[in-house]
Order: structure tokens, then sequence, then C-alpha cells
């Protein structure tokens, strides 16, 4: 049901460290973009200094509990959700070409969705390749008003989600004409390619749960095969299992592939989270392009945070109500903006406090001068109805950047809704509750 959830949510809300100090001053110049504050770089963030781990078993558990389902739980589930939506006349949508998708080819995508074998085979599957996840059975993009700044490119309807590659599935059944596959995964569930796909036996998954993990260092690094050809490229927040080391390299298996990876660029999973390898994750996902439900195999919002933290061995949910929802959380709305920074002030901890507005969830990385900052892959600020002033990236901002350009509700500050904490004490619970209940009682 969960991931029902998710997913549903995640249809109707959006969310290569390169030459930092010319994409800021490129930014300055062009009416069209937000201007940023400040440098693009991971120096100048505030240093990370919390005594926090994660317990890398749990993750796990949320990593493979596709091989430990059945869809025989989700028969009465609305799993194809996004297929009555499509094919509502009042929803128009568009492909690349700027050209309406007409209603009967989302007909014939659906008729080879193949729905009626929902559960079939019950699989248990490995992705050999990193892939999207699609609530329906096509590499179309399918957008919406692609004349509109806030719609069409990057923002692919038909994506829900990136699987890495060595993430565990459970195939339900394939499409008619067999290309993609119906799977469950710990990101949701969807249509993947079956050639990215590889079948487990039983007996097999048991031994690849055992396995020791690696997770890289280095974003977009490619990896070769045994016989020394491209097998596949890293992604941050990824785990890749490996059978041996030597001084030099790591050797795993993945599906029926070997590949070696050059130990300085991968670490033993879980990661620790401390402030050196926090800022090198970072520093590796800063500035990359957003990309809606993984749009090009990019980040939108919650995938950037998600990512973040993977490695450390903290798992998080796919979207961004499911991550505000997945920690202690506290409704600030009722406050106004020179409150909300007082709150961020007194109880904000830096890089394990998620900032949420409904359909955004942003990263807290404490204050630059007197600016509260964060971190967050965002497409864009509200300018009018349609209208945004780009970043297009994950980027360093603060609360407040634009506010010489748009409306002072359109800021991210006014319109910050909820504030999650992923450690906190009883005690900070208390005096947190307290706070508000006073700011409550005074207005």
């Amino acid at each position: 049901m969960r991931y029902i959830l998710v997913f549903s949510l995640l249809f109707f809300t959006a969310c290569s460290f390169k030459n930092p100090t010319n994409h800021f001053k490129e930014n300055k110049t062009n009416s069209h973009y937000a201007k940023l504050e400040f440098e693009q770089s991971v120096d100048i963030l505030p240093k990370f200094n919390q005594n926090i781990s994660f317990n890398a078993k749990d993750y796990k558990k949320m990593f493979f509990k596709p091989w430990h389902s059945s869809f025989k739980n989700y028969k009465n589930q609305n799993l194809f959700w996004a297929f009555p939506i499509y094919l509502n006349p009042k929803n128009k949508y568009y492909f690349f070409n700027k050209q309406e998708i007409p209603i009967s080819w989302f007909e014939k995508q659906i008729d080879n969705a193949n729905i009626k074998n929902i559960g079939k085979l019950n699989q248990k599957a490995l992705i050999i390749q990193n892939t999207l996840l699609k609530n329906i059975p096509t590499q179309k993009a399918i957008l919406k008003n692609p004349f509109l700044e806030n719609e069409g490119f990057p923002f692919d309807y038909a994506n829900d989600a990136i699987l890495n590659i060595a993430t565990p599935v459970l195939i339900s059944h394939y499409t008619k004409d067999k290309r993609y596959a119906f799977v469950l995964s710990e990101a949701g569930i969807g249509f993947v390619e079956s050639q990215n796909l590889e079948t487990f036996s039983n007996s097999r998954a048991k031994i690849y749960e055992k396995l020791h993990f690696i997770t890289p260092l280095k974003e977009k690094e490619a990896v070769f095969s045994k016989d020394h050809r491209f097998f596949f490229e890293t992604r941050i927040g990824a785990i890749y299992p490996y059978y041996k080391q030597d001084k030099k390299y790591f050797y795993g298996k993945i599906g029926s592939k070997k590949y070696k990876i050059l130990k300085k660029d991968v670490a033993k999973f879980p990661l620790k989270l401390n402030d050196v390898n926090l800022k090198n994750q970072l520093n590796q996902m800063l500035s990359l392009p957003y990309g809606w439900g993984g749009y090009n195999l990019e980040r939108d919002c919650s995938l950037f945070t998600r990512d973040i933290f993977s490695a450390f061995g903290l798992y998080l949910p796919r979207n961004s109500g499911a991550q505000k929802n997945a920690f202690y959380h506290f409704d600030i709305s009722m406050l106004n903006n020179n409150q909300k920074k007082d709150f961020l002030n007194r109880f904000g901890k830096a890089y394990t406090t998620l900032l949420y507005i409904p359909g955004h969830i942003m990263l807290y990385a404490g204050k630059i001068t007197d600016n509260n900052i964060v971190i967050h892959n965002i497409w864009g600020l509200r300018k009018g109805k349609t209208q945004r002033l780009i970043i297009g990236e994950s980027a360093i901002t603060s609360l407040e950047i634009g506010k010489k350009e748009i409306l002072e509700k359109n800021l991210l500050l006014s319109r910050l809704k909820e504030v999650s904490f992923i450690s906190l004490s009883q005690k900070e619970i208390d005096k947190i509750n307290k706070y508000l209940a006073k700011d409550l009682s005074n207005r």
C-alpha cells in the first residue's frame, strides 16, 4: 500500500561539480534564471559535527524487501493508477515534438501492459543496468504543455524513479510484446525494460543477500566488465556487491557479469557519516541537472535527498511527502517568515534536518552569514502561474533566493510548511513542542 501512495503522490507533485565559479557568474546575466547567491562549492558549507550513525541492516532489509514479498498482497490495490489519468480526455499530454498524444496511443500502450496477468510470475530478479521505473510501458517522454516554463522537458510524467544496477526486484508479469516487465522494487512499482533484468532462483537470491557491498564515491564514473568493456556508470547512493579485493581493486559480480572497480572510487557500505564523506557526496551531486522522476537518469528533489543518505545506510522513501513523514516532523506553517527563521536558528540541525514544501524537499545546511541555507535539486522558483525563475539543478541556496524578483508569498521560506528531523531526542521534541505551543498561544 505504501508503494502505491508514494507513486500516486509523485505523479501529482514535483520535485558534476563543474566549474562552479563560472556557473555562478553565468546565472547573474540571464533574466530567465534565478540568481544564485553563493559560489556553488561545498567549501563554503558549515562543518558537519554531529555524532550519528545508521543501521545498515535496516537499510538492506528495505532494499531486499521485494524478494520477500508477493504480488498476491497487492492484487486488490490500484497498481495501474496512472492509466485512467492518461485516458481522461480532460488531461492533455504531448510528445517531444510538441504534438498532442491521442487517446488511441495510450490505449495501445495500456493494452500492451497485459494487466490481466498481474502476479502471474512472482519471479525474483536483479536490475543489471541503471534503468527507469515507468508507470506505463514506453520509453517515449509523456509531457504536459511543453510551451510553459513549468512543464515540458524535463517533466516526463511516465517516469517514477531510477533503479540502480544491482537492485533486487520482483517480477509480476511481462507485457504482451515482452519488452517490459512489471516489477516491485524498493522504490515502488512499475515497468522496466526486460533487457535490464536477470532472473534469480531462490537459492541464488539468498546467496546474493549475504554478500558484502560497496558504495560509489564518484558520480558517473565508468565501470568496466572483466573483459574490459564498458559495463555501467556509478551513481551516488547505489550499492554494489563484491566478492573479493586486492590492494587496488574491488571485484564483484552483478547478475552473470563480473566487474572490477578502483578502491579509490568506492567505499565499503555503509560509508561512515562524517564531514569529509558527507561533503564528498554532496560535491559529487552538486550542480547536476534536475530530472523529474529520474529523467535522463538525473535527480529530482527527493531522489537527491535519498541518494545523499543511502551510502550511509539511512533508507529514505521515494517522494518528498513520504520522506517528510519518515521522521519526527513539525508543522510550522502558522509561523511568519521571521518566526520560521528563529525556529531554524534554534532547532535546525545542519545536514540532518529536512525542510518540506508540498511537492518539494530540501536538506537544511545551517547558516552562511545571516542566511539559512539549503541544498536541494529544484526546477525553479514561482514567478507566476506558469512562469519560473529557473535553477534546474542541485544547488546551494538561501530560503529567500529570488526575493527581489518574485512575490514574497512565493519565497521558499514563505512556502515552508514542515520541518523533519532525522535524529531527535525526547528532550528536544518536548522543547520544540513547547516553543510552538507558546507561539500559538500568543497569536
